[in-house]
């Protein structure tokens, strides 16, 4: 067992010990510790670090979970041009580098809590070697423009009275097609879905691809699915060409009609058996991790697929979910809840 300020700290420790690099060590987070206020009462980061070759006698941990790619019974596979990330589980990254992260934006939570609006903590200045005996130069700011000898402001041009924000117009979008039916939209509405479907088809002429493309209505929006053979192109990696196109689509219905429409574009229900993977991925986290009680990592994906997992584990106690890293590499940490701030 190691212990430091934080949870790098610590680990850091547990590498000097036994002299081996992080990713020869199996570590494990008992305790992220805490800085107690104004440095009194705040208790040690705590985990458990061995080397990998004193376990390799014990049955590994990671396993290879099915991909993603994988479609559920009943439904056309996904085009064989368009990659599926396969959010694959990985241990033992996530309880080494990605601990260290998940550590650090953790600690900087809390900084920012505890300091309040306004005040910043301290920083580390960049370090720059000085030559003996040598000074640079400073250099002399030039008078900016518009002041005068002393530095005073010349007074602002009177603007007059700004209008109330309260008054001013609110453009509302048409609510659309809330879980209607076909026959029961507006002459409008069917009118734009029309337009939609007539843009989407165009793209698909451009694109010498051949499909056809079907009007369906779902709960809070209209869907165009597209269905044909070889229209892999059209989704991409981990859906970003489909949603590129779903955007462009909306992008040129709202200029042609001065409103802002939703409509959903999906390839070959693409989208929903997606949805159906990403919570089975996220349900199969949840068990690992309250089965080992270590940190799950799964791999890399948009916003729009993490926010699906989020929401998958929402309502479970046990586990917590938390989106780390930077884009286009964000992916989420599944842990369990007991070992958050403790």
């Amino acid at each position: 067992e190691f212990t430091g300020k934080n949870v790098e700290e610590a680990i850091r420790s547990a590498m000097k010990e036994f002299d081996s690099d992080l990713s020869e060590l199996d570590i494990e987070i008992l305790s992220q510790g805490s800085r107690g206020i104004l440095g009194v009462g705040g208790e040690e980061a705590r985990i458990l670090a061995a080397p990998r070759s004193a376990v390799a006698a014990a049955p590994s941990v990671r396993e290879a979970t099915p991909s993603i790619e994988e479609a559920p019974a009943g439904h056309a596979a996904v085009p064989a041009e368009a990659p599926v990330a396969t959010a694959e589980l990985d241990e033992e990254d996530a309880t080494a580098d990605q601990a260290i992260e998940l550590a650090r934006a953790e600690e900087n939570r809390r900084g920012r809590a505890g300091r309040g609006r306004g005040a910043r903590g301290p920083t580390e200045a960049p370090v720059i070697e000085a030559v003996p005996g040598e000074r640079p130069e400073r250099r002399e700011r030039p008078p900016r423009a518009g002041r005068g000898a002393r530095g005073e402001r010349p007074p602002r041009p009177d603007r007059g009275e700004r209008p109330d924000r309260g008054e001013r117009p609110v453009r509302e979008p048409i609510p659309f097609v809330p879980a209607k039916p076909i026959e029961e939209l507006s002459d409008k509405e069917r009118a734009v879905v029309d337009e939609a479907k007539a843009v989407l088809e165009e793209f698909l002429r451009l694109m010498g691809l051949t499909g056809t493309v079907e009007i369906a209505m779902g709960t809070e929006t209209a869907k165009l699915n597209v269905k044909g053979d070889d229209l892999g192109v059209l989704i991409g990696r981990r859906g970003e060409k489909l949603a590129s196109l779903q955007h462009l689509v909306n992008l040129i219905i709202a200029r042609r009609e001065g409103q802002s429409f939703r409509i959903a574009i999906d390839v070959e229900n693409y989208r929903g058996r997606r949805e159906d993977q990403l919570r089975d991925v996220a349900r199969r986290a949840a068990e690992r991790v309250l089965q080992t009680g270590k940190i799950i990592q799964l791999e890399a994906m948009p916003a729009v697929e993490r926010r699906i997992v989020h929401m998958a584990l929402v309502e479970n106690p046990s586990v917590r979910t938390q989106s780390v890293g930077v884009e286009p590499n964000r992916r989420i940490v599944v842990l369990p809840a007991d070992k958050v701030g403790a």
